[in-house]
């Protein structure tokens, strides 16, 4: 039908209803037109200043009685165009608000991620993340002191556990820099780092040791945790500025051990 095809091209429930009647039966006045397109006088009135407005119907006399004309097609057309126009100027607007957003963005100043974390669900839930976000062959920074030789660490050693975070270390070929305590408890676990690929390892100065307490670094981001009272808390930021510094930190006192 005439009526859907114009609704197609953008013109509204009743502006197509009355066009399509215009087109075929010009001119009416707005009674026949109320009464062919089954409307109110109110709405069809509405509707009409629309069509006017562009420029789609036209207006005459006939015994000084308003008579509206439906123009023909090129003014369709023109409307077309017209629209086009303006659509591609919208686009223009776009582009430039996405222009001025990532200005402003690279000003403003980076904000952290920040993620609180507890217990050891949570504590492996962070590692992987930090695993999966990093980039290829990069090195994680680790300092930590003995909690992972405690009994409640055991899954760290399993093969379940082992094995995901292999995969996700081969994938992304991640090596490691660690940085433990000069305990004699670390100590009888040489053999066991020495087994471990793409690992390296130092033993923090006496002056040095740390306490309930881990600090993972990767990339741009940072994992601290607190093993106090036998409660483990941490906190995961993404931020590069703090990461890079982390990391001035973490090489100094790989320097200064052996």
């Amino acid at each position: 039908m005439l009526e859907e095809k114009l609704k197609s091209l953008g013109l509204r429930d009743h502006e197509s209803s009355i066009y399509s009647v215009l087109l075929l039966n010009s001119p009416l006045n707005a009674t026949s037109i109320a009464k062919k397109c089954h409307l109110s006088r109110s709405s069809a009135y509405t509707a009409l200043s629309s069509l006017i407005s562009k420029g789609l119907v036209g207006t005459s006399y006939k015994n000084d009685i308003k008579q509206f004309i439906a123009e023909d097609l090129d003014s369709l057309k023109q409307l077309i165009k017209n629209e086009e126009v303006e659509l591609e100027k919208k686009k223009k607007v776009l582009d430039e608000i996405d222009l001025n957003l990532k200005t402003l963005n690279r000003k403003i100043i980076n904000i952290p991620e920040i993620v609180v974390f507890e217990g050891q669900d949570g504590l492996r839930k962070i590692y992987t993340s930090m695993l999966r976000q990093s980039q290829l062959g990069e090195t994680m920074l680790i300092i930590r002191d003995e909690f992972v030789w405690q009994d409640d660490w055991r899954f760290v050693f399993s093969q379940d556990w082992h094995g995901k975070v292999k995969k996700i270390r081969q994938e992304k070929n991640i090596k490691t820099k660690l940085l433990i305590n000069n305990s004699i408890l670390e100590k009888k676990k040489s053999d066991y780092y020495k087994s471990r690929k793409g690992l390296e390892i130092k033993h923090l100065s006496s002056g040095n040791s740390v306490d309930k307490f881990a600090l993972y670094i990767i990339g741009d981001i940072v994992s601290i945790l607190s093993m106090e009272n036998n409660n483990l808390v941490g906190i995961k930021i993404v931020n590069q500025h703090l990461a890079n510094n982390y990391k001035v930190i973490f090489n100094n006192l790989w320097k200064n051990s052996k």
